[in-house]
């Protein structure tokens, strides 16, 4: 490719002009296509940004996040640092913090394990024309990571999308009116006190400036996700999220059959001999053997937590400890109807 010709002196009209049908012409030999409007511009400077990493704009594995600030705060297309950084901190936050508790064990503290952190990491790449924008993209997705959370490369759902999706869910149900609540408290209780302090805070500094968020979640050769989190969602989330507490963990012993249990997400179901069913997610280091009690007799030992949202609303959480087989563990007579092992 050519070098492009220095631009002449500003004062010549006629070297100007010239200059400009060089560029265009060049432009037409490489069939590029100039830049109508400020998005296209953004595209082009996004991934010329990209390609100068050694990324490919075009890479199948790469998840793309865009996430546009909306509000009165924005309307010149600028945002104080201070509610941007802190926004972006925290929605990494939360996204990681979401992922431990949809693929782990939801906990109030401890760090986040590494393999869900890389596979949840965001980077941001560019900005773009909107209220105020920035474009994000996932990690790389690489053949062990297929193998830990039991993933094909471009066809099932990874990490990173589980937990963007159920932000969303989140951010989908805030705006369905005050009868959304108790869809809301169903989504947030199993998360946990860690996630949910993170989208407490994630949704701290856009309630205090009644700020929205628009975000599209693309996922390479699937599909395409648009979300409108509107300042009174926000704030309804904020709410929940800030007013819930949370009780000292209990114990308790249950007996029944393990129905559903998946080893990579670490949930069982449990159906106790009183009839209930208890879904709960289990301890690291019971998760890689639940096949050997699916669909078996068992005794377990649980600990309970407590959450009192906003309202009265009571949810419980549960987290199996120990599981033993019971003498009898034959097949379960009346046979689930669903019950799988993953």
């Amino acid at each position: 490719m050519t070098s492009r010709a220095p631009m002449p002196d500003p004062s010549d009209k006629d070297a100007i002009r010239q200059w400009m049908r060089q560029i265009r012409n060049s432009r037409a030999h490489r069939d590029e296509k100039s830049p109508e409007t400020p998005a296209e511009f953004a595209e082009i400077q996004r991934n010329r940004l990209l390609q100068s990493v050694g990324v490919s704009p075009e890479e199948p594995e790469l998840r793309r996040l865009d996430v546009a600030l909306t509000g009165s705060l924005t309307s010149e297309h600028t945002v104080p640092v201070s509610t941007l950084g802190a926004f972006l901190t925290n929605l990494q936050e939360s996204v990681s913090a979401v992922a431990q508790a949809v693929f782990g064990h939801p906990t109030s503290f401890a760090s986040i394990p590494r393999d869900i952190r890389d596979a949840t990491r965001l980077s941001a790449s560019a900005t773009y024309p909107s209220s105020f924008g920035v474009a994000m993209y996932g990690p790389q997705i690489h053949a062990d990571q297929y193998d830990l959370f039991g993933e094909l490369p471009g066809r099932l759902h990874t990490v990173l999308d589980e937990a963007v999706n159920k932000v969303l869910d989140i951010a989908d149900l805030s705006d369905g009116g005050r009868s959304s609540n108790d869809l809301l408290t169903e989504q947030l209780a199993p998360l946990g006190q860690r996630a949910m302090k993170h989208l407490g805070a994630l949704t701290a500094g856009l309630s205090d400036y009644e700020m929205g968020v628009r975000v599209t979640w693309r996922i390479p050769g699937g599909s395409v996700r648009h979300s409108d989190w509107t300042p009174s969602g926000v704030q309804r989330v904020h709410l929940l999220c800030e007013e819930s507490e949370f009780t000292e963990a209990e114990r308790i012993t249950v007996t029944g059959w393990l129905g559903a249990a998946s080893s990579f997400r670490g949930k069982v179901e449990i159906r106790t001999d009183s009839g209930e069913t208890i879904r709960a997610s289990t301890e690291p280091e019971l998760t890689g053997r639940l096949d050997l009690y699916f669909n078996k007799r068992v005794s377990a030992d649980l600990e309970v937590t407590k959450v009192l949202f906003a309202g009265g609303r009571e949810r419980r959480l549960y987290s199996v400890i120990s599981i033993r087989k019971l003498q009898g563990d034959e097949l379960d007579p009346s046979g689930p109807s669903s019950d799988q092992t993953e």
